[in-house]
């Protein structure tokens, strides 16, 4: 009988919609699925954990990773490099866990077209509103708040290109679908 390959999902959507919280929420420290942070050489804002939301490096260290073949995909959001270590994902993978990860749309497509059909995207959204008070009350400033939403609508649009959408409204709510989607996929 074979083993049947991991699942790698995929929490995409608007930013402030919530992906990374209800992503760690309903999947974190579940037997079976790791987390694989992706890297970055923006630096940390004051509400993000080292490790757990991003992988903190220089610029000029990043650089070298590109050129060392070090992602699995890779992007640049607002002048700032972002990308999946490979051998994080592929050792995951390897040892038969199922992995998430939260990116971007680009950084969605990318994995699709490596991994094919083992990819399972995970839309989340909130109306614009509700995005500019989370992201208020979170403390950003307006200046990123104002660049989060400028991208919006074309972010919004993505929802049609992914097997799952969720409008996340209420977190605990939202935790227990997701839950039920992966839940779902990895009985078969």
């Amino acid at each position: 009988m074979a083993t049947k390959r991991p699942y790698i999902f995929i929490f995409t959507g608007t930013a402030g919609s919530g992906r990374k919280t209800t992503a760690h929420r309903a999947l974190k420290g579940r037997d079976g699925i790791q987390h694989v942070p992706s890297c970055t050489d923006r630096p940390p804002r004051s509400i993000e954990h080292p490790d757990s939301d991003y992988r903190y490096v220089s610029p000029q260290q990043f650089q070298l990773m590109l050129l060392n073949d070090y992602f699995a995909e890779h992007v640049i959001i607002d002048r700032h490099y972002y990308g999946i270590g490979r051998r994080y994902l592929e050792t995951a993978l390897d040892t038969g866990n199922h992995v998430y990860l939260i990116v971007n749309r680009e950084g969605s497509d990318a994995i699709v077209k490596k991994y094919g059909d083992r990819v399972i995207r995970i839309f989340l959204y909130a109306d614009k509103k509700t995005v500019q008070e989370r992201l208020e009350s979170k403390g950003m400033s307006y200046g990123v708040i104002d660049n989060y939403l400028s991208h919006y609508g074309e972010e919004v649009t993505y929802r049609k290109s992914c097997e799952h959408v969720i409008e996340n409204v209420e977190i605990e709510g939202t935790v227990a679908q997701i839950r039920r989607i992966v839940e779902d996929y990895i009985s078969e």
